[in-house]
């Protein structure tokens, strides 16, 4: 049986219940229509008086990327001093907002098993020279 794709309204609907129940956190879904403003982040917000604005896309799915419209809103809502981020999971909007730490990610060569730790596997393991490596994610 083919897996359903994971979709955009269903990861926002599971965000913004986590949020609302964090009394520091008020959380809105930004809806489009004629009168908002084209690009703008799904959900906005504040986290103890501070305003954020999050993008959500889909997990695991090349073709879910920012689009130039919505970089360039994300980017104007980080200079005004807005906390900003694109989230693809709960755990990714509870990192952006500080409530969470990031998981780290490990990458382990296969063949030696040399572990290297940080957010992209380097071009070649330094220890033998081989360039596949396994991601693993712990807490």
């Amino acid at each position: 049986m083919k897996r359903q794709p994971v979709l955009e309204k269903g990861i926002v609907a599971r965000i913004i219940k986590t949020l609302k129940n964090n009394p520091r956190v008020v959380v809105r879904k930004r809806h489009g229509t004629a009168m908002g403003v084209a690009g703008d982040p799904d959900l906005y917000g504040t986290i103890s008086g501070h305003h954020f604005e999050i993008e959500v896309k889909r997990p695991n799915d090349p073709s879910s990327q920012l689009t130039e419209l919505q970089t360039r809103r994300l980017l104007e809502w980080k200079a005004a001093g807005a906390i900003t981020g694109v989230a693809r999971s709960v755990e990714d909007a509870l990192v952006i907002l500080g409530l969470a730490r990031p998981a780290r990610v490990l990458w382990v060569c296969e063949p030696c098993r040399y572990t290297w730790e940080g957010p992209a596997a380097p071009g070649s393991c330094p220890k033998c020279g081989h360039r596949h490596f396994d991601k693993q994610v712990s807490a």
